[in-house]
């Protein structure tokens, strides 16, 4: 009798072991996948910077305003904390493609500002600590971290 009670600490003790060993597997993984998404998205918002300094030395050369994107709505400039100054875009699916940005980002929407050349992702990404952050140079600083 003894020792079947023995058997069942050692049975318990390995399930909880093979338990332990999931669960850091799946946080490993989640962590992962978390970190390229974070990087995927910081690459496609560096070529959107790359492509409109492009536009901005061409302008200037120039003498024009020719700025790829539509004009961006007063709901997204809140949720931006900007300013509109007639130089914040907003760049859809089409635009990207004019661009020639490798958007491998699902149904990611992006914007910029020509005047500062920072590039925002207008639906955010979401932090361990659930805060939201949209700037390329927030981004980049989180990618640091």
């Amino acid at each position: 009798m003894k020792k079947k009670g023995f058997l069942n600490i050692k049975l318990l003790a390995i399930v909880l072991l093979i338990i332990v060993i999931i669960i850091a597997v799946v946080m490993f993984l989640d962590n992962n996948v978390k970190d390229q998404e974070l990087q995927s998205l910081s690459t496609v918002m560096l070529q959107i910077q790359a492509k409109a300094k492009i536009i901005n030395e061409k302008n200037k050369l120039n003498s024009t305003a020719d700025y790829v994107g539509s004009d961006i709505s007063e709901e997204e400039l809140k949720k931006l904390n900007l300013q509109n100054n007639g130089k914040i875009k907003v760049l859809n699916e089409d635009n990207l493609k004019s661009l020639d940005v490798k958007d491998n980002i699902a149904e990611k929407n992006f914007a910029i500002n020509y005047e500062t050349e920072e590039v925002y992702c207008l639906d955010g990404y979401e932090t361990k600590d659930k805060k939201i952050i949209y700037s390329l140079t927030d981004i980049n600083n989180l990618a640091v971290e």
